[in-house]
């Protein structure tokens, strides 16, 4: 068992290499497309005496991204585009992956999934290996994330909303984002017409022609009651950047171009149960949005739990449970798993050996069960992930592969 988690990079580059050992042990990490985005950038950043070079930072920072109990979710534009057209409904806090065959054999339907571009980008990385198209990619990240035009190019496309203002100056400033987001849902449910609504979400996430026709076909025909009946997971994406308009021209967010390209995170949150940045801004949007079934916590919270557990664990003798009660870890992983039954419910040697006999049936048929696309949930999903004697070890000890369980080979 295991809990999806999103972080930012900020609280990424706040956890060390034994913190993202005991993490696994007790998240499932999704990491965004964005979070491998913005680890390269630092590759074309200015070097500085006495500090390591920016080719050994994106190295370090690499080596953190483990290729077991993780996944590089789907790029969110993708999924916004699937959202319209209805191809979406709900990512029911997991990650969402790109297929690489579904398999339809002997009555069992399932998906496989193999490594993305960006987990075979990491796995160079992590040996140092850079191509000219990553040192072209980091230049031009860098170069956007300093485009200060970006957001001059965004305010023009929230004139709608440009006269929300909060009322109550004296108010806290989550009282004032509480204020504002109603005045926001206000605006966009009930004053304005729902075909303008539409047109301008198509148009900031910049769909194309012939995809945006077969979206307002589809919103013409389906008799919808709302947007966000119509385009869930877009209507979510659009509430984020639209608060972060409405704060930011309520003087409650700064105009750093920096905000904008971060927010996106949020975008992630709603593919795991649990969401933590170390960054004020994304924290104060976060607690405005609520992505549904999500919990926040922060980076102070997430460090202590992991040091806790450290001094409870050892390579040898670790909990399959979090080890502490005390810790918000153990709160989100009783709520989401009801730890007192889950023990009590604690397979037996029988069950472990049958459970071993249909996860190698499940392997046998991902690799030589015929093709075929199904409709409905999957029976099992396998995803393909290739490691090196340095990766830590999948069974949890925090040794390396190639210390532990392939050793001497």
């Amino acid at each position: 068992m295991s809990v999806p988690i999103v972080f930012d990079k900020s609280s990424f580059q706040g956890l060390n290499y034994k913190d993202i050992i005991e993490l696994h042990r007790y998240y499932r990490v999704n990491i965004t497309p964005l979070l491998v985005s913005e680890i390269l950038g630092d590759l074309s950043k200015e070097e500085k005496a006495g500090r390591q070079t920016p080719k050994n930072e994106v190295v370090n920072l690499s080596k953190k991204l483990f290729p077991y109990n993780s996944y590089v979710n789907m790029p969110c534009d993708r999924i916004i585009e699937d959202s319209f057209l209805g191809k979406f409904i709900d990512s029911e806090n997991r990650p969402f992956l790109f297929a690489e065959e579904s398999i339809n054999t002997n009555g069992k339907k399932g998906l496989t999934f193999k490594e993305t571009e960006e987990e075979l980008s990491i796995k160079r990385w992590k040996n140092g290996e850079f191509d000219k198209l990553d040192e072209i990619s980091s230049v031009l990240w860098r170069k956007e994330s300093k485009d200060e035009n970006v957001i001059n190019e965004f305010k023009s496309q929230f004139e709608h909303l440009t006269n929300i203002k909060v009322s109550n100056t004296k108010a806290t400033n989550p009282e004032k984002l509480i204020e504002l987001q109603d005045k926001f849902l206000e605006r966009i449910n009930i004053e304005m017409e729902p075909d303008d609504v539409l047109e301008l979400m198509l148009n900031y996430f910049k769909i194309n022609a012939d995809t945006k026709k077969q979206i307002l076909d589809r919103w013409k025909q389906g008799g919808f009651a709302d947007i966000e009946k119509f385009a869930e997971y877009a209507y979510y994406c659009y509430s984020v950047v639209s608060m972060f308009y409405i704060g930011m021209n309520n003087s409650l967010f700064g105009e750093r171009l920096t905000n904008l390209l971060d927010l996106e995170y949020l975008y992630y949150a709603p593919f795991a149960k649990v969401f933590t940045s170390n960054d004020k801004f994304l924290i104060s949007l976060f607690n405005i949005i609520k992505p549904k079934n999500v919990t926040f916590i922060s980076l102070a919270s997430l460090k202590s739990d992991l040091t806790k557990f450290q001094a409870v664990n050892t390579s040898e003798n670790w909990s399959e449970y979090p080890p502490d009660k005390e810790t918000e870890t153990y709160q989100i992983w009783d709520k989401m798993f009801d730890l007192a039954l889950s023990q009590r419910l604690k397979p037996t040697e029988k069950d472990m050996q049958r459970a071993k006999k249909e996860f190698d049936e499940i392997i046998n048929m991902s690799e030589s069960g015929e093709r075929g696309e199904f409709k409905g949930e999957p029976d099992f999903v396998v995803k393909k992930s290739y490691m090196s004697k340095d990766d830590p070890c999948p069974c949890g000890s925090g040794k390396t592969l190639g210390e532990c369980h392939y050793k001497g080979k």
